[in-house]
């Protein structure tokens, strides 16, 4: 079974560069073109599944988009895209899940809500997988991971968990559509994040589809896998699709696609304007207040008082971060590169002392720059740092195994040594930096503290107000300041404050796309990739020479309908050739070095066959031989050698082929069609290139033979 994965990607936000559906229906009208080249073809789409469970602790918990490294810096920061992207959920075609698990339990999926547990080896199951399913406490993982990354040491001291299948199809999953996670605010326009509020998210968890895991599988060892899983099909995020289509949020995003609906501002503008009136802030009990003065209190004194407030408040909360946004995405890509040429000096290196060799990278870093033009202590920079480029080399490990074990039967993935390989190294840079929206990752990182340096200048100007108040009246006219500030209240919580300012001055980079996405939305008909299953490498060259002319055309008519394109299998193969090309050099050059040595050592034995038959050469040249007829027994003697040489080496190769053959399918299995070979043209090839080197090995001496004087060669004994 051969499994080729040729992805056409559209990137988010540059859709206009990248036209599938133009693609789409040109494939669908020349589809008897490449009809025998495609096994299957699955559309991809910029939308994940919102899971939720109960864990162990009661808490209700998200599980997928995954939140492994959110209490590193923040939920918003560049590592939970690392996070996402190795989820423990993954979407499958039910064909290549067919194909490429053994059933252990229950059933493949069918419907939209059913899902597989995918195991990676029989009777085990992952730790990661086991936290991904809330069969352990949500929170326990980030703890362990956050220390981790701190270099502290972390002890588990916990007892095998014992699971039978039923446990694993009996685990409670539930489907929460993401619209459903925000909250409309009328008064302001716009819609308050509302995932951290527990009430609101246990009421939306009761209320939500529940997700069925219908069987367990395990992967064949065929199945080139990051690891097990839990498999759920296309239908899924076509349902998802389908129903925050129907939500109002989305209709109205779709509705003014200039306007980003969450801020209720348009995209590439900033809210600087605070549009907060005292009275939304603080209510005034004036009762209170006239029984506390005894007196009237002028109310326009206190509404000029609250505006001088307002303005400062306006002022303060205008920050501009795109500075900070490009520091950080030149600092990682210096890094990344960095790091790169430590690796390529270091040599080898083993899968075990990654994480060392990455955490000494780290300390020698120094990022106080970073640190005093943005309010985060260095140490937080270091740790996002280190567990980026964790996450970028420990993606280059698992495709630098898979190309050297095809080559080095003896390469162990968890011991042997790894070497850097600029061209696979670079090749899986440019793949994360063609998923991440770096642009818009970077600007969220900074949005936490923006957003806590808001709530903090807002609530500490309105703190202020009313302290000023209070202390003002009351050293006006001596009367009871815990009645004063009583008749004081604010009208919001922290936490309803949070939200709201958030949603109104938030610094993210936002567009149509990364919103609609963000909500679960996205246009069947606008994929974010394709993926297509060939049936064999001359299929997938077919495929891209149809694409490469599909591109030729478009260019000619307009340059946004070309596709940008990612040849997987090529560029794993390139890496591979790389490879193999050098251990073939290394191989023809000793070969060579043997073909040569071999033709000497054949003139020098056809030389001494020359003097040790000197006198015989002597009486032939006597009865009449000439130099013609001397020259030619002995080339005939080294054609007769050569030609059974490489008859004999031929037959022996035939024959050692069978145990050869025998050896390789018992150490590797029947994974891998790998077996040793001999094609008659090539066996016929070295016939003929044995009977030439030795012709030329023995021209010299058999020349020497000929030029013998007859009289000479008879005297000798």
């Amino acid at each position: 079974k051969l499994h080729e994965n040729q992805v056409l990607t559209s990137t988010l936000g540059t859709v206009s560069n990248n036209d599938l559906p133009s693609f789409a229906k040109y494939l669908d009208t020349h589809r008897a073109e490449v009809k025998d080249d495609i096994r299957l073809m699955e559309y991809e789409y910029n939308v994940d599944p919102l899971i939720y469970t109960v864990d162990t602790t009661g808490k209700v918990a998200k599980m997928n988009p995954s939140n492994m490294f959110s209490s590193l810096v923040g939920e918003t920061s560049l590592l939970r895209n690392y996070s996402t992207m190795s989820s423990v959920f993954r979407q499958y075609e039910s064909e290549n899940l067919q194909n490429d698990t053994e059933i252990l339990a229950g059933r493949y999926p069918e419907n939209y809500n059913e899902m597989m547990v995918v195991l990676s080896d029989r009777g085990q199951i992952s730790e990661l997988l086991t936290y991904s399913l809330g069969l352990h406490d949500s929170q326990e993982l980030n703890q362990i991971i956050t220390k981790i990354m701190s270099g502290e040491s972390v002890t588990i001291d916990k007892q095998p968990l014992e699971l039978t299948y039923e446990d694993l199809m009996n685990v409670d999953l539930r489907l929460v559509p993401a619209t459903s996670t925000y909250k409309y605010n009328d008064k302001y326009n716009v819609y308050e994040d509302m995932s951290k509020d527990t009430d609101y998210m246990q009421s939306l968890y009761d209320k939500a589809e529940k997700l069925k895991i219908v069987g367990v599988a395990v992967m064949d060892s065929e199945m080139m896998s990051s690891g097990s899983g839990v498999a759920y099909l296309p239908s899924l995020i076509t349902h998802i699709i389908d129903k925050a289509g129907n939500t109002d949020i989305v209709k109205k995003q779709l509705a003014e696609p200039e306007v980003d609906v969450f801020s209720g501002v348009k995209f590439g503008e900033e809210a600087n304007n605070f549009d907060f009136k005292f009275e939304d802030l603080v209510s005034v009990d004036e009762a209170a207040l006239s029984r506390a003065f005894g007196v009237n209190i002028d109310q326009n004194a206190i509404s000029a008082k609250t505006a001088e407030y307002m303005q400062q408040i306006s002022s303060d909360i205008t920050t501009d971060i795109s500075p900070v946004k490009t520091a950080l995405i030149d600092r990682y890509k210096s890094l990344a590169e960095s790091l790169k040429n430590e690796l390529t000096l270091r040599g080898t290196f083993k899968k075990a002392d990654v994480e060392t060799i990455i955490s000494d990278f780290i300390a020698k870093q120094d990022f106080n720059d970073l640190s005093a033009s943005y309010y985060l202590p260095a140490e937080n920079f270091a740790e996002m740092y280190k567990g980026l480029l964790l996450a970028t080399v420990n993606a280059y490990l698992p495709i630098y195994a898979s190309t050297v074990s095809p080559l080095d039967p003896t390469f162990d993935p968890e011991t042997s040594d790894y070497t850097l390989v600029a061209m696979l190294y670079d090749n899986v840079m440019q793949g994360l930096l063609a998923t991440v929206d770096f642009d818009g990752v970077f600007t969220t990182v900074a949005t936490p503290v923006v957003q806590i340096d808001v709530q903090k200048k807002v609530l500490t100007k309105v703190g202020e107000l009313t302290a000023y108040l209070s202390s003002s009246f009351a050293n006006a006219f001596h009367v009871d300041q815990a009645a004063i500030t009583g008749a004081f209240r604010l009208n919001f919580t922290e936490e309803e404050l949070s939200r709201v300012v958030t949603a109104m001055f938030t610094k993210q980079k936002s567009t149509l796309a990364t919103n609609l996405s963000k909500l679960g939305y996205q246009d069947l008909n606008d994929p974010t990739q394709i993926s297509f299953y060939f049936w064999s490498f001359d299929g997938k060259t077919h495929f891209i020479n149809f694409l490469d002319n599909y591109n030729e055309q478009m260019r000619s008519i307009d340059d946004t309908k070309v596709i940008e394109y990612t040849d997987t299998t090529g560029a794993l193969m390139a890496s591979v050739k790389t490879i193999v090309d050098a251990v073939s050099y290394v191989l023809i050059a000793f070969v060579s070095i043997s073909l040569v040595v071999s033709s000497i050592m054949i003139g020098v034995i056809t030389y001494i066959s020359v003097y040790e038959r000197t006198k015989e050469i002597g009486i032939l040249r006597a009865i009449g031989a000439s130099k013609h007829n001397i020259s030619s027994i002995f080339n005939a003697e080294t054609f007769i050698i050569g030609l059974m040489s490489g008859v004999f080496g031929v037959v022996i190769s035939y024959i050692l082929i069978v145990p050869i053959n025998i050896v390789m399918g018992a150490l590797i299995g029947d994974s891998i069609s790998l077996r040793a070979a001999l094609d008659p043209r090539t066996a016929v090839i070295l016939v003929i290139l044995s009977v030439v080197l030795t012709l030329i090995g023995g021209l010299i001496p058999a020349r020497k033979a000929s030029k013998k004087d007859p009289v000479e060669a008879l005297r000798s004994e």
